[in-house]
């Protein structure tokens, strides 16, 4: 996964002469995220595939990721899914029903995220497993490239003026964090598709996840 985000980056580097240009929407990171995150709900989706099917919600966490990524939100609707204006303004009744559709479906998984996924995270992360350590690096660095995405913006408020250079910089950074963070996603998705749970026929053992 490593290999072909540096083939992606490299190759985009190759056909411009400015280093910002990968940066860009539509170029390299932006095009490598979504590929990654796609991959990683792919991993995750076939770690789970022939169990109880608890933890649907990650693969579409994922998938709704890469979809946010690619503006779809903003392009499929006239205000974005997410803007309060689309809900309280005139738009077509169409898409404030997808909104609202969109937004139980982030809900709903955001919920089961925190009631089963985040506590078997938690005793991973007691276990040393590699892929709750990943997990659990992923979703910080997410959302410390989150605090930096608009700092200007953000800043602005406290009269803290953030000049131009730096802004750009930041922003820069927060591709990269991100970038990062979902191969480590996906890493862990890899980790998980190599797991299997231990035979129901086992009294003795209590039903968990354990390595092949």
């Amino acid at each position: 996964m490593l290999g072909i985000t540096l083939a992606g980056l490299g190759i985009d580097l190759l056909m411009h002469d400015a280093v910002s240009e990968i940066f860009k929407e539509g170029h390299s990171v932006e095009a490598m995220s979504v590929v990654i995150l796609i991959a990683a709900a792919a991993f995750w989706w076939n770690g789970h595939r022939n169990l109880t099917g608890s933890e649907w919600h990650v693969p579409v966490i994922l998938i709704l990721m890469a979809l946010r990524e690619l503006d779809v939100d903003k392009r499929v609707t006239s205000e974005g899914v997410l803007q309060l204006r689309l809900y309280t303004g005139s738009s077509p009744l169409w898409e404030k029903a997808l909104g609202l559709a969109v937004v139980l479906l982030i809900l709903v998984c955001a919920w089961r995220l925190a009631r089963i996924s985040l506590p078997r995270c938690w005793r991973g992360l007691l276990r040393g497993a590699n892929w709750a350590w990943l997990v659990a690096t992923g979703a910080a660095l997410i959302a410390i490239a989150k605090a930096m995405d608009g700092l200007d913006r953000k800043l602005a408020p406290w009269g803290i003026a953030v000049d131009p250079v730096t802004a750009m910089r930041a922003g820069r950074i927060e591709e990269v964090l991100e970038l990062v963070a979902y191969i480590m996603l996906a890493q862990a998705g890899v980790y998980v598709a190599q797991m299997v749970e231990v035979p129901q026929t086992m009294p003795h053992v209590s039903p968990t996840w354990r390595p092949r």
